[in-house]
Formats: structure tokens, sequence, C-alpha cells
């Protein structure tokens, strides 16, 4: 990796580490805000490169999880940040519904990739640990249908915004989309079968949470907006 590879991920770990507050509006906007940096960083990139330089695929793997509301918040991850994403499940002794996230790219962009995605699953977490609180407090389990149908309203709004995000500018826009060559790569890796997703519930009760959720990912403050973009990205 080059040194300008390392200064972008530098940057948006700082971000991430700047964010990690207790003020949720600052953590959401720490996503926002390293879109819009990875954008920037790969116009420029094509513009001082000419497009000739070739660029290795290769990939970060997540920790263990269980629980499978993270691969939806996985999918939207890398969708908007150039990647593409497998599950892989584990076939070791033990590992009875444990898997790993791989995200693949080219290495900057999968290092941003799995490092925003950790972050988001921290921000996730905290807040289903404040619904499981409200939930307790009426007597009422907070489990995997609560966690899904939040996750659901999350990942719908969090996908909106950044696609509003990208809207802005075409150009901004085209440096996201995730690279032929990362396609092409996935495509060939042997053994790839379309994941099957495990039914939750989606009662009315659970519409609370959806659109809880659908706030949550929505209102990301948005670091995005035209006047924020230099250069007139």
């Amino acid at each position: 990796m080059n040194e300008p590879d390392e200064k972008i991920i530098d940057k948006i770990e700082k971000l991430i580490k700047l964010s990690a507050s207790d003020n949720e509006n600052e953590a959401k906007a720490a996503m926002m805000k390293a879109q819009e940096l990875m954008a920037k960083y790969e116009i420029d990139r094509e513009r001082l490169s000419d497009g000739k330089e070739e660029r290795p695929v290769v990939s970060f793997s997540s920790p263990q999880f269980r629980d499978d509301w993270v691969k939806d918040v996985a999918g939207v991850i890398a969708h908007n940040f150039r990647c593409r994403l497998i599950i892989s499940i584990g076939r070791y002794k033990g590992a009875g519904g444990v898997f790993k996230l791989r995200f693949f790219g080219f290495e900057e962009d999968a290092e941003i990739c799995i490092n925003i995605f950790n972050y988001a699953v921290k921000v996730v977490r905290k807040r289903f640990g404040t619904l499981r609180a409200i939930y307790a407090d009426a007597g009422r389990e907070f489990g995997r249908n609560e966690k899904m149908n939040y996750t659901e309203g999350f990942c719908a709004g969090l996908h909106l915004n950044f696609e509003e995000q990208k809207a802005q500018s075409q150009q901004f826009a085209l440096a996201l989309v995730t690279p032929p060559e990362v396609n092409a790569f996935v495509e060939q890796i042997p053994g790839l079968e379309e994941a099957k997703e495990r039914e939750y519930e989606r009662k009315r009760e659970h519409d609370v949470l959806r659109r809880s959720g659908y706030i949550d990912g929505k209102t990301f403050q948005n670091a995005g907006d035209k006047e924020r973009l230099e250069n007139g990205y």
C-alpha cells in the first residue's frame, strides 16, 4: 500500500475515533463523512493515475458472529464503500451457527469498509442496549425478532441516506461504484452460493422498531452536502 492509500485510511480511522462518543448524531455522521472522503480520494486517484495503475483485490475478515442482523448492516456498508461481501460459514469444530464476513475490494477500499462496518456494529449494539432496557421495564423480551425488525429499518434509512448523498454529484456517485475488477474477482471464487436468509416475525407490534431503526439510519447528519463538497465534486 502506498503513502496516499495509508493517508486516506488514517484519516477515516481518526474520524471514527474522534466521533466515538455518546452523541449518536456524531457517531452516525462519521459514516457519511467517510463515504465522502472515499469518493474524493477515488476521484483524485483516477485523475492522477489516468486509470492505468493495476490494483490487486484483497479481502478483510470480520470477527466471528452468530447474530444474523450483522449481515444486513454489512451488505449496506459494502454496497456503499466499493466492496463485495462474502459470508464465510464456520466449518471447524464447534462452529455451529458461527460465521465471518469477508469484504473484497482494492486494499484501501476493503480496509476502510471493514473499519466502517465494525464501527457501525458498535453503534447498533449500543442502540440495542437502550431498547433492551426499555423492553425489560415493560416485562418484555428483546430478542432476535426485535433486533431484525430494528435492523431492517436502520438499513433502509442508512441506505437511502447514502444514496441521497451520492445523488448530489454524478462524479461522486461513479467514484463509489464497486469496480468491475472486484466484481470479476469475486465471481470467479469457486463454491459460492446464494446466502439463505432466515425468516423472522414482522408483526404489527414490531412497526415501532422498524420506524425507530429507519429514523436512526435516515437521520444521519449528511456530511456530503453540496456546499461541503470541495472542488465541485
